[in-house]
């Protein structure tokens, strides 16, 4: 087994951003780090115990989160968090100036296809690392900025994003809500055939629940379009030694448990075996 070649790292926190609901998101600074991240990757973050008192330290969650990059410009690397448990409760009470301990970039990121005409698929939390592929075609020339308006009328790019309510919208091209509460009322993944129908769809990248990854990529593999999928699962080390995170890839008579931390977070949807977890 390769051994995993880790570096904690301590990054001050330069500024936060409060959002709708119970997501936030956390900035730090730093070009180098920058420079060797990619879509689709994850960091393993959690609050530095600086930040609380002797007693409070005692109480701090000893294990990292895994969160996948927001954004990445020119250093400036964003965690889109949403406050769920005693992890993510620890992150959402930092502040501009505290520090954050973190690993990576990890994980494998999306690969980019060229020439293509692509749906974004992304559900709940699975948002962030789809805005941030979204800004990578379009800054590589995979995609041009001055042409976005024209990549959205002719088909070349379109993002639909779903959610449980109002709380869970984000900036997108076309928002699900399971209550109705803002956009069409349903999941998101029941636009997917009319979309790739309408607008020639070739190619989806996505990322959210696992119900939600399930459907898509039942549709995809129907269809026969190629289909990346980031998922998300439960890492008690973020770095592949555990196989706690681990799945089933391959074909029903040749199959391997792969870790989503260290071959994943992103995987040929195609090759998953979804009906083996």
């Amino acid at each position: 087994m390769d051994k995993p070649k880790l570096q904690f790292l301590e990054r001050t926190i330069y500024s936060r951003e409060e959002l709708c609901g119970d997501y936030f998101i956390l900035w730090i600074w730093d070009e180098a780090l920058g420079e060797k991240c990619q879509p689709g990757q994850f960091f393993e973050i959690r609050a530095h115990y600086s930040i609380a008192d002797a007693e409070e330290t005692r109480s701090l969650p000893k294990l990292f989160k895994p969160i996948s990059i927001y954004d990445n410009a020119e250093g400036r690397i964003g965690f889109f968090i949403k406050k769920v448990g005693s992890g993510t409760n620890a992150l959402y009470k930092l502040k501009a100036g505290d520090l954050l301990e973190l690993i990576g970039p990890l994980g494998n990121g999306f690969p980019f296809v060229t020439g293509r005409r692509i749906l974004l698929v992304s559900g709940g939390i699975g948002y962030p690392p789809l805005w941030y592929l979204q800004k990578e075609l379009i800054k590589h020339n995979l995609l041009l900025w001055y042409l976005q308006k024209e990549l959205i009328k002719h088909n070349l790019l379109y993002w639909v994003h779903g959610g449980s309510g109002q709380s869970d919208v984000f900036p997108c091209d076309e928002v699900w809500t399971e209550d109705g509460s803002f956009g069409k009322k349903g999941m998101v993944t029941e636009g997917i055939r009319k979309l790739i129908a309408e607008k020639k769809i070739d190619l989806i990248y996505s990322c959210g629940p696992l119900p939600m990854l399930k459907e898509c990529a039942r549709i995809t593999n129907k269809l026969n379009i190629e289909h990346y999928c980031s998922l998300e699962a439960y890492m008690a080390c973020g770095i592949g030694v555990c196989y706690g995170c681990a799945i089933p890839v391959g074909n029903e008579n040749d199959w391997n448990y792969l870790r989503v931390c260290k071959e994943g977070p992103v995987f040929n949807a195609g090759e998953v075996l979804w009906n083996k977890f």
